[in-house]
């Protein structure tokens, strides 16, 4: 029997059994739990002076989202915003600069080491995360901190560290306007969604699971169009770590300058790996049109997969991509006989690092 039949995913029950962290729920729940997170931190009035630039500093899981609003709304940031994902603080940082600490689980050894060189140089600092070290901190220091609760993964929180960063944004007028009846949207946008792709929809009329068997022993490589750039790091996360299995991903306009070429050339084994396509259901008339010719030149070399989104608002739009797109990876867990939130590997190589930091929790008070 193989393993695909072994974890039938038109077995509910299994699902259920396997999913013991309840992932699916957390997942159905981004846009919501954005929305939310969003109100909150509206609600707060804030001021902190001159900025000049933002430095987003967060990783894995808690990357994502800054690197989501790094891409959405790079057209409306009114000064530069850079995403940080090192030990190191930029050289340019300074007392004008907004430092945004994510953790999800506030213990990010390059959060808080960009978090201490933030302080040393008067920068001003906004701490997002569950209560932990990073939050303890921020609050030892009065700086402005958004906290919240969750038993899910750092990955499936996403929305969280979303919908509060996003709203702080708005509250220092850093990005115009309010997203408050997008993220509206985005709820109603995944509500439908969900009702094509639950765990109770069988399998001949659920895309996400017909996909996920599709992706079974293959390697997927993700190409996605702006401004929905960081669905395909995201995704390639969720593969790895939900499946425990490789993807990769690139940006649609690269694949005419250089990408095409492997998959025309028959360099590599046409079973190894499958082109994936994110596209918005909003295209600039030339884009629609190159990204219509690279589907035609991957459909007469390999088996090719397309998502498009749907919504009016860009952040549903958004949403609607990254629901279908972590619901596939949740299933290819599921196909792997998984839960898809448990992680052993990474928590015992994170635990070894922290004890290992030449930065000691309690030194830092």
């Amino acid at each position: 029997m193989s393993s695909t039949a072994k974890y039938d995913l038109d077995n509910t029950g299994l699902i259920e059994e396997l999913d013991k962290s309840n992932m699916r729920f957390f997942l159905r729940s981004q846009a919501l739990c954005s929305l939310e997170s969003y109100r909150k931190v509206r609600e707060e009035s804030i001021g902190m002076g001159k900025i000049t630039n933002i430095v987003a500093a967060g990783m894995g899981g808690s990357g994502m989202p800054i690197m989501a609003l790094n891409f959405l709304f790079r057209d409306e940031f009114k000064i530069p915003f850079v995403v940080s994902q090192t030990y190191e603080l930029p050289n340019f940082a300074d007392s004008n600069t907004l430092l945004i600490a994510i953790s999800d689980s506030g213990e990010t050894e390059e959060v808080i080491s960009q978090f201490q060189q933030a302080k040393k140089r008067n920068a001003k600092i906004i701490a997002i995360g569950q209560r932990s070290r990073l939050i303890d901190l921020a609050r030892k220091d009065n700086y402005p901190c958004y906290t919240y609760s969750s038993t899910a993964a750092s990955r499936a929180s996403f929305a969280f560290m979303f919908g509060s960063t996003l709203a702080y944004l708005e509250n220092l007028d850093i990005i115009a306007g309010q997203k408050k009846d997008s993220l509206l949207e985005s709820t109603k946008v995944i509500e439908d969604l969900d009702k094509e792709i639950g765990i109770e929809i069988p399998t001949r009329d659920n895309i996400a699971k017909r996909t996920a068997i599709l992706l079974k022993n293959h390697i997927p490589i993700v190409y996605v169009e702006s401004p929905f750039d960081s669905l395909g790091s995201r995704f390639a996360k969720m593969q790895n770590e939900n499946a425990a299995t490789f993807a990769f991903h690139n940006y649609l306009p690269e694949f005419r300058h250089n990408e095409i070429m492997p998959w025309v050339s028959k360099s590599i084994p046409d079973s190894m790996f499958v082109p994936v396509l994110i596209r918005d259901n909003v295209e600039h008339s030339l884009m629609e049109r190159e990204i219509d010719e690279i589907k035609k030149v991957l459909d007469t070399n390999c088996r090719t997969i397309q998502f498009r989104a749907r919504g009016s608002e860009k952040l549903a739009r958004f949403f609607y991509l990254q629901y279908l797109l972590d619901m596939v990876s949740f299933y290819s867990g599921i196909l792997s006989g998984k839960d898809p939130s448990i992680t052993p590997a990474l928590k015992q190589l994170k635990n070894k690092l922290r004890l290992e930091s030449l930065i000691p929790y309690s030194k830092l008070f």
